[in-house]
């Protein structure tokens, strides 16, 4: 009987968020970033779970490879800062990146508020394998846990290669291991995530909401 009314209770407030959630956020070209949209889907995400993504609709963000071309071709600048928030990261303010980097996702590594960084290249145009050596060097020099590579184009052979020389990355909270450098293409921006520890989210950190299915990663 208690688990019946839990299960109502879980439901009427799924239905309820959904209901609030439920809108349609136009983006008009040059009024709001797309980057400000990123930052509103992730904070619905965080709080509510990967769920309430299908409860609303965003017009305006690239949700495909040709609108990613699009936004690339109206603002570079503004393209790096929406690859860099759809993994959860902060956009380098500065028109150009700091030594190949656009952005930093900031994970936990112990108590107290203690992070780690992963570091974020974002390439529109022509990539090679130099590219990705790039990036592992600067990972290695900034001492960073991680870096994650973003390309428009599908990755050469050569540049899978370099990432994968680069070892892997064992997260201190529970020793699991994670690839130390990463390649991942716009298109899949879309379903896929890199493969990292949970993240900080930047700007904010809206409180979590667990429901009955989310029990068994709380002990």
């Amino acid at each position: 009987m208690q688990a019946t009314a839990a299960a109502a209770v879980r439901d009427f407030l799924r239905s309820e968020q959904a209901r609030l959630a439920r809108a349609i956020w136009e983006v008009p070209d040059g009024l709001v970033p797309a980057a400000v949209c990123v930052i509103m889907r992730a904070r619905l995400r965080h709080t509510y779970g990967e769920w309430i993504t299908a409860s609303y609709e965003i017009r305006g963000i690239p949700e495909d490879l040709s609108g990613a071309r699009a936004l690339f071709a109206r603002s570079p600048f503004e393209f790096e800062r929406w690859c860099v928030m759809e993994v959860d990261g902060q956009p380098n303010p500065k028109q150009t990146g700091d030594k190949g980097i656009d952005g930093v996702i900031r994970i936990p590594v112990g108590g107290r508020g203690a992070s780690d960084r992963v570091l974020v290249s974002v390439k529109g145009g022509n990539t090679n394998p130099g590219h990705i050596r790039d990036l592992v060097g600067t990972v290695g020099t900034e001492r960073a846990a991680m870096g994650v590579f973003i390309t428009m184009n599908e990755p050469t052979p050569g540049m899978k290669s370099a990432a994968e020389r680069a070892g892997i990355y064992t997260w201190p909270m529970n020793g699991q291991t994670y690839p130390r450098v990463q390649i991942i293409t716009v298109e899949e921006l879309k379903g896929k995530r890199p493969k990292m520890p949970p993240t900080l989210l930047p700007y904010f950190q809206a409180e979590r909401r667990y429901d009955e299915a989310d029990q068994s990663s709380l002990f």
